[in-house]
């Protein structure tokens, strides 16, 4: 393999965001001295409040708990002194995976959602250090035409959204791309997009 860019997106490419969900509700629960069930509750709350799930801040829904549990919550908590609900909510076959790739590609992240709350959770995750700093693109809207221009030409772009895939393989012919579809059995049919099921699979690359 001659070495190339991969980029990944973040949210349910590398990272679940379901497990961060629950990990952040465990966590609220034992802050506010809530039963479970009640934290879920507000967490699903909070976010059924927001128009897209990229909306998601920390700090505003660290708000919107305190100020439904009538609780004070410290934010440091939750974003520098607690990186369990990060690491944790990494996919299990996502560290050996990058371990594979490391020295044969040039890693980085192509991701949706608020810059601040998508560093935190890079710089807490436990993977940082397998990509490149300049090779990081954040954007809350990451098909904005203009975003999509600053993907390096030729590079892998892996995502779980399958319009991403599909505006990429519009806008970026040069791209080559990888749908990860954790879900279901669903595989897009076309000769630009490659369908995965699991991360392991880009090791037969």
């Amino acid at each position: 393999m001659s070495q190339k860019i991969i980029l990944f997106d973040w949210d349910d490419t590398l990272f679940s965001k379901n497990e961060y969900k629950k990990r952040l509700s465990e966590d609220i629960a034992k802050v506010c001295n809530i039963s479970a069930e009640d934290a879920w509750k507000l967490e699903e709350e909070y976010f059924e409040s927001l128009d897209k799930s990229g909306d998601f801040r920390i700090d505003n829904f660290l708000q919107f708990i305190s100020e439904k549990s009538k609780k004070k919550i410290d934010l440091s908590y939750f974003v520098t002194n607690n990186s369990d609900i990060y690491s944790g909510a990494v996919f299990p076959e996502v560290i050996h995976v990058l371990n594979q790739l490391k020295n044969d590609f040039i890693l980085g992240i192509y991701s949706q959602g608020f810059s601040d709350l998508q560093k935190i959770k890079i710089e807490l995750s436990g993977i940082k250090d397998y990509f490149d700093k300049k090779l990081i693109y954040i954007n809350n809207d990451k098909l904005d035409s203009k975003f999509i221009e600053k993907i390096p030409n030729g590079a892998t772009v892996i995502d779980d959204k399958k319009v991403v895939i599909e505006t990429l393989a519009s806008a970026r012919p040069d791209l080559q791309l990888l749908w990860i579809n954790r879900k279901d059995e669903e595989k897009l049919n076309t000769p630009k997009i490659r369908t995965i099921k699991n991360l392991d699979e880009l090791l037969t690359i």
